[in-house]
């Protein structure tokens, strides 16, 4: 999937005309103790066994990759394949305008139910207007499973919350991506400003955001960041789709073949969106799959 991910990125980034979106400067994770970075080591040998590039660094080398960290941290790993992008909503902004050139309309409204059968769908709005579709494919994101249920497929997604704050980019001058593993959040330099953000938060879909949580980041991100200017920053919070195993649904409504899932991407939405993309059209227009479906079956629950 990991794969098929990054050639159909790359394939829609050129067809779209936003390939210099794409930053490939690389990332780099870092460790406050010796036992923290041992600890690590079985998990960058399994990357190794998928071909996976990497080196860890330390003294010099970690302070060239990123001047100014605080010396609390005592060994890093770059990893030089690391993509990020210039921003994930001006990204998928320029995309959607690719789309619509092609002819791909949009048209924002609630969907109060759902009907489909083996011949097509039925939306019912909240206005009561309904809207006919040949084929339907169900990808709302957090809410997905709720449109799923009205087809009678129970699908045991959870929302994961995360929150983040963006500053100005003259906060500090991040040179590529950070990665905090031992405290869940990560620093990421954009066209936008510098973004701070993490977390887990199994708080689903309705209850109000604690920015707490964004502060508490931020909090550490002024300590393992000396100098940084934590001010005038822009809070937010986003619905992470996840299911048990980390794995998205894909496929087939099992009860309605006009409709097709595709949802429960967790924390590699935008990783995965491209492959996804591809592996729906397959689907939809009955071509083989580029990977085994099986997996990512809805029925697997």
């Amino acid at each position: 999937m990991m794969k098929l991910a990054e050639a159909q990125w790359m394939g829609l980034l050129d067809r779209s005309g936003t390939r210099p979106m794409l930053r490939e400067d690389g990332s780099l994770e870092l460790y406050e103790s010796e036992a923290e970075f041992r600890a690590s080591l079985s998990g960058w040998a399994a990357r190794e066994r998928f071909g996976i590039g990497f080196r860890h660094i330390e003294g010099e080398d970690l302070a060239g990759l990123q001047p100014g960290l605080s010396p609390r941290f005592v060994k890093g790993t770059f990893v030089p394949g690391w993509k990020t992008v210039a921003d994930p909503k001006l990204l998928g902004k320029a995309v959607w305008a690719y789309a619509q050139s092609k002819g791909a309309r949009f048209e924002m409204a609630r969907i109060d139910r759902v009907a489909a059968d083996q011949d097509g769908a039925v939306l019912t709005l909240a206005d009561g207007t309904t809207r006919q579709a040949g084929r339907l494919v169900v990808a709302a994101g957090a809410w997905s499973h709720l449109l799923a249920r009205q087809l009678g497929d129970r699908i045991p997604l959870e929302t994961e919350r995360g929150y983040n704050t963006t500053l100005p980019s003259s906060a500090f001058d991040v040179k590529r991506q950070l990665i905090f593993s031992g405290h869940g959040f990560v620093i990421t330099p954009l066209d936008t400003g510098l973004r701070v953000g993490g977390a887990v938060e199994l708080g689903g879909i309705e209850r109000p955001p604690n920015f707490n949580r964004s502060k508490a980041l931020l909090r550490k991100a002024r300590q393992f960041l000396p100098g940084l200017d934590a001010s005038g920053g822009r809070e937010w919070m986003g619905f992470r789709p996840s299911l048990p195993d980390s794995v998205p649904v894909i496929g087939k409504a099992p009860g309605a073949p006009s409709v097709v899932y595709a949802f429960g991407h967790g924390h590699l939405g935008l990783t995965q969106a491209a492959a996804t993309g591809r592996l729906i059209r397959e689907l939809v227009l009955g071509q083989d799959a580029s990977v085994d479906l099986a997996p990512f079956s809805p029925q697997r629950f």
